[in-house]
């Protein structure tokens, strides 16, 4: 049996694909890069942007009237599966994102002929034992968890991931020890929320990490989002893991808004000065550390002057990525329902001019880089031509050259943009 997969969404979502191949390998399928020649197809879907969400449904009508069954999975089936049925009303089969071991029994029934089944029950054993990772490639996404502890306003993610399910340190210490030995290089540990792994377990991520810097190699890691709410009083420890080669120096830790009112009504569980203070940390550990966040502009009820609260503070502690999305309703979410949305026009010129202050503080920190000599870590082609290398710092760097990919070499830069650095590659690994 051959089958085609498309993902869309995050890197959690990634992980689950990976899975999903693992499942269906175990069974003697085969993965086919395009739809010609597939005898099924199956579609990987997110839920967190409503873009996002139109993008896969316009997908799902194109495939309503391909000939070879498809097999509807991900988060967008438990956030909006009446939409899901609609755009592919001739579906084989939709699954939720926890129902991957469930998966090799209803892909045997629809080879068989059943249609319309749908289960979107969560299994009850752990997923990861199908991990594989992606072919050719030396970038490899493990999950360390799924599931949140939180009840933010604007989020339907969590009606699909629900409550934390971690991996245990024993799992997951195995996995990766597997794909290090199979030479992937930049191993990135992913969860809809770093901070509550082990919150459902009695684990903890400093633990983790401790445990899997054990493993030896050249690979580095790259830590996911954490809220800074769960990893405040465990900070140090966190930090103390990470102090290590192992560890790209990168820490995605969202703000959503430079507003204390405004965070209040997301039912963010923090406020500016804990963001603030946990940044600071980071960077008094590790000062060529790269700090991402993520922002929503035009929330409901967000104020002129809240916006202007997070262009200040956004000014202010100077993040190297800033995420920004313009607010958009989902379903089931009590933002949703709030009589104080904020006018299209308005997030627009909000978003825009965010972005024209963000692309300021990128580009004169990448330029803070300027003859820098050093050692990268190439880990894939560049989209125009040449390798894409990152930093300790996580920092991209594009280097002319075709090298080969999971090497640790040395470049000096010698340009800096704004979306990345360029640099001559000085010896050969």
């Amino acid at each position: 049996m051959r089958f085609y997969l498309e993902t869309y969404g995050c890197s959690l979502n990634a992980a689950d694909s990976d899975m999903m191949v693992g499942r269906l390998h175990q069974m003697g399928a085969e993965r086919v890069p395009t739809l010609e020649g597939a005898d099924l197809i199956i579609v990987n879907t997110c839920g967190v942007k409503e873009p996002t969400e139109d993008k896969i449904v316009f997908r799902l009508a194109e495939l309503s009237r391909e000939r070879v069954p498809v097999i509807v999975t991900g988060c967008l089936t438990k956030i909006a599966l009446q939409r899901v049925k609609t755009a592919i009303p001739n579906f084989a089969a939709i699954l939720g994102p926890q129902a991957i071991d469930s998966l090799g029994n209803i892909v045997q029934q629809v080879l068989a002929g059943h249609r319309g089944i749908i289960h979107l029950d969560s299994d009850i054993t752990s997923k990861l034992r199908f991990f594989e990772g992606p072919p050719n490639s030396v970038i490899c996404t493990i999950p360390i968890c799924e599931g949140c502890v939180g009840n933010c306003a604007y989020c339907a993610v969590r009606f699909a991931r629900q409550t934390v399910r971690s991996y245990t340190i024993a799992e997951l210490f195995g996995v990766t020890r597997r794909v290090v030995h199979q030479g992937y290089r930049e191993i990135r540990l992913t969860a809809q929320d770093a901070g509550t792994f082990g919150h459902d377990t009695g684990e903890t991520l400093p633990d983790l990490l401790t445990h899997l810097d054990s493993i030896p190699g050249e690979h580095r890691f790259r830590l996911g989002m954490f809220n800074p709410n769960l990893v405040i009083d465990s900070l140090s420890a966190l930090l103390a893991a990470m102090n290590s080669e192992h560890f790209f120096k990168f820490f995605h830790v969202p703000l959503q808004s430079g507003s204390d009112r405004v965070l209040k009504m997301m039912r963010r569980r923090y406020t500016v000065d804990e963001w603030v203070s946990v940044v600071d940390q980071i960077r008094d550990t590790f000062p060529q550390s790269t700090v991402a966040t993520d922002i929503i502009v035009g929330f409901p009820g967000e104020s002129d002057s809240d916006f202007e609260e997070t262009m200040n503070i956004i000014q202010q502690v100077q993040p190297q990525v800033v995420n920004i999305s313009k607010y958009g309703d989902r379903p089931g979410t009590s933002a949703s329902r709030s009589k104080e949305k904020v006018d299209t026009a308005i997030k627009k010129d909000r978003s825009r001019r965010l972005s024209l202050i963000v692309h300021k503080i990128v580009l004169s920190d990448h330029k803070r880089w300027l003859g820098w000599s050093g050692r990268v870590l190439t880990t894939s082609h560049a989209s125009r031509g040449g390798t894409l290398a990152r930093t300790e710092s996580y920092t991209p760097v594009i280097i002319r050259d075709e090298v080969e990919l999971g090497q640790h070499i040395s470049v000096k830069i010698v340009d800096a943009t704004r979306t990345h650095l360029v640099g001559q590659h000085q010896s050969r690994p």
